[in-house]
């Protein structure tokens, strides 16, 4: 985790540097828009998370186990590390195993379908080709059902158990979803990190003084989500920006000013958080949260 700090540092530096390499002058305002999103990029994160749940941790508890799957994303592909944190937090937190199982699930499924939503309705508007799409997630969650499928038809001592687990977790799920404050909270969590991110995008263009219309930049976000999925990474180091840089350039920026933008929307909404993820798994560590 020191080398992703130290990395999360060094990447914030080089988002003043590289400015300054290219004689480009970045601007308070859109910082400081950048930020806000990275801010309620967290919030909206910790209210997804607590939608997901049957009881709702308080915020001082939501905020730090947010960050710290941010941390464990960062040196993980696909957001292994993430869900594996967040199922050992809901368990730390008194959920038992088919709740934590269930808040896990929830929470990337309802982010998959919102995100899905999002999609269609930008292409919808603007009249995209084709549509980015998750397939990742959904390869996953269908490889999952596979093995379970196989392990109760084959696996005979084994099958009752299997059988008790999943209708404690199909319980667990409807424990929530019927609650409205959980299916609200979910989905206006869900939809409000892609607008988060959004703001944040926006906010960098901004700062290097850029101006590209709200809807451009949201199907350039897109086009990153889709990268991210059909390479997993890391962090989406790699796909992500490459994808963002490309979408830019595509809209109209210089690519030394993509580039900038690019390294500050990523340090804003990705590397500072992984840095204080860093220090939350700590704490958490400390008060035997995880």
């Amino acid at each position: 985790m020191r080398g992703v700090v130290a990395l999360g540092l060094l990447l914030a530096v080089a988002s003043v540097a590289v400015p300054l390499a290219f004689g480009i002058r970045l601007h308070l305002a859109g910082l400081l828009q950048a930020v806000l999103g990275s801010t309620l990029l967290v919030g909206c994160s910790a209210l997804a998370l607590n939608g997901s749940r049957p009881v709702a941790l308080s915020a001082r508890r939501a905020v730090p186990a947010v960050l710290a799957t941010t941390a464990a994303n960062a040196v993980t592909p696909a957001g292994i590390g993430g869900n594996l944190m967040m199922l050992r937090i809901h368990r730390k937190s008194g959920l038992s195993a088919e709740q934590a199982a269930a808040a896990a699930g929830l929470r990337t499924g309802v982010g998959a379908l919102c995100a899905t939503a999002i999609t269609a309705i930008t292409a919808s508007t603007v009249g995209m080709d084709q549509l980015p799409s998750n397939d990742t997630t959904i390869r996953l969650a269908v490889a999952f059902v596979c093995l379970v499928g196989l392990a109760t038809v084959f696996m005979h001592k084994t099958r009752r158990r299997i059988v008790e687990s999943a209708g404690r977790f199909t319980q667990a799920v409807w424990d929530v979803v019927r609650q409205p404050r959980c299916a609200a909270s979910l989905v206006v969590g869900c939809v409000g990190v892609t607008a988060a991110q959004l703001i944040t995008l926006q906010g960098a263009v901004h700062a290097v003084g850029g101006h590209i219309e709200l809807d451009a930049l949201l199907v350039t976000l897109l086009g990153s989500a889709a990268a991210r999925s059909a390479v997993p990474s890391p962090g989406g180091v790699g796909p992500i920006e490459a994808a963002l840089v490309a979408g830019l350039t595509a809209l109209g920026m210089q690519w030394e000013t993509a580039v900038t933008a690019v390294a500050v929307y990523r340090t804003a909404g990705h590397w500072l958080p992984v840095v204080a993820g860093v220090v939350s798994l700590g704490q958490l560590r400390r008060k035997h949260l995880i």
